[in-house]
């Protein structure tokens, strides 16, 4: 993947800005996008912010944490937790969604759903998981998001 630029937001006219083009942008791509399109392209877009933060240096769900949570500190979204469990990883990812939807609006859940399925996929899959392996949401409310790494149906 092409490395994207990283435009740092620390003034506020810039983050102002930064809101103004993204909520343009989210409100664009719903108004003229099939679901399924809109879907793919968020995932790909997480998948693209996975490979701009990698995550490789990592032995552990810890040490993944950390890493992770570096990332999300960085840019304001929320913060993560990792479980493991007989069938896969749990992953809880709080604070994203409370400070995106004022941008995003009624978008919020069709653009960060498949956003953090995207970045959380790409993350493990850089470490190893397997083709046979998918990451889903859960569930999904203002303050939490809950997703799956693991097999389909298990």
């Amino acid at each position: 993947m092409t490395a994207m630029p990283l435009w740092a937001t620390e003034t506020a006219t810039e983050t102002c800005a930064s809101a103004l083009l993204l909520g343009g942008i989210a409100a664009e791509i719903g108004a003229t996008a099939p679901r399924g399109q809109q879907a793919a392209f968020y995932r790909a877009v997480g998948a693209r912010i996975a490979a701009i933060h990698p995550v490789d240096m990592v032995d552990d769900l810890s040490g993944l944490a950390t890493v992770v949570n570096r990332v999300w500190l960085e840019y304001n979204c929320g913060q993560a937790q990792f479980d493991m469990v007989a069938d896969g990883i749990l992953i809880t990812h709080s604070g994203a969604v409370r400070n995106l939807a004022p941008v995003l609006g009624h978008a919020t859940e069709a653009v960060m759903r498949p956003v953090l399925e995207g970045v959380y996929d790409g993350w493990l899959r850089s470490l190893g998981s397997g083709r046979d392996v998918a990451t889903w949401t859960l569930s999904w409310s203002e303050g939490e998001v809950r997703l799956k790494h693991g097999l389909r149906g298990a």
